[in-house]
């Protein structure tokens, strides 16, 4: 009878140890996988509160029912010990020797399934992509750390660096967007257009005004370099 209880003592207390794994690691034994309607966005967060609490429940249970083996088994140690006296010491001893080999094998089964419950419900890493550089020098050219963040940015990079008829272009890309609006505004719009552009042009004239980008100068850098080695960019 002893042997019987202690059996279920020990049984309950790896259950206790199995159920509080699942909740540190966020696993869901099979017991627990309550499925409910995926009615909203909120399904996830409720799903894993169910989850949790049928958990803890369990928890609470387990607690409930060691408790009172432990009342059982002190009980019944108290009888046995009277009824056999000075040859109780022994017999407790081989009971205790077969289930501590019992419980040995019950904690190596517990920790078999929760490494596959981790296996199974534990998200993956995404796989991480290699970037390769965007600039591989296949000559003896040494480019500066501004030439080379330059470079980087790659053939098709919009350049601060205005060319040298860009108002023109300007005036062009202006009159075939005022070209599709109503007749009777477009002379309005031509007029602000006009006086924009021409504020523009004063301002590249005014030498107090006009700057130089700082890449048009790491431009002009770049491509001294690579005519005076007779190198290209592709």
């Amino acid at each position: 009878m002893d042997e019987n209880l202690k059996r279920k003592l020990y049984k309950c207390t790896a259950n206790l140890h199995f159920n509080r794994e699942c909740l540190k690691k966020q696993l869901t034994p099979t017991y627990a996988n309550i499925k409910i309607p995926n009615t909203s966005p909120a399904h996830k967060h409720t799903q894993k509160k169910i989850t949790n609490i049928r958990i803890k429940d369990e928890i609470k249970y387990l607690h409930i029912k060691k408790q009172k083996l432990t009342r059982e088994i002190y009980s019944l140690y108290i009888a046995l010990a009277n009824f056999w006296n000075n040859s109780w010491p022994y017999i407790q001893r081989t009971i205790e020797e077969k289930l501590q080999k019992e419980a040995q094998h019950k904690y190596k089964t517990i920790a078999t399934k929760l490494a596959k419950l981790t296996l199974t419900q534990t998200k993956t890493p995404k796989e991480i992509h290699t970037f390769h550089p965007r600039v591989i020098n296949n000559t003896n050219i040494t480019f500066n750390n501004n030439e080379t963040n330059l470079l980087q940015k790659g053939l098709k990079y919009n350049t601060h660096a205005k060319q040298k008829n860009w108002l023109q272009n300007l005036a062009l890309e202006a009159e075939t967007a005022i070209t599709q609006l109503p007749t009777t505004e477009r002379d309005a719009y031509r007029k602000l257009v006009a006086k924009r552009i021409e504020t523009l042009r004063e301002n590249k004239t005014n030498p107090e005004i006009r700057q130089t980008h700082p890449e048009a100068k790491i431009i002009k850098s770049i491509q001294t370099k690579l005519r005076d080695n007779n190198a290209v960019i592709t």
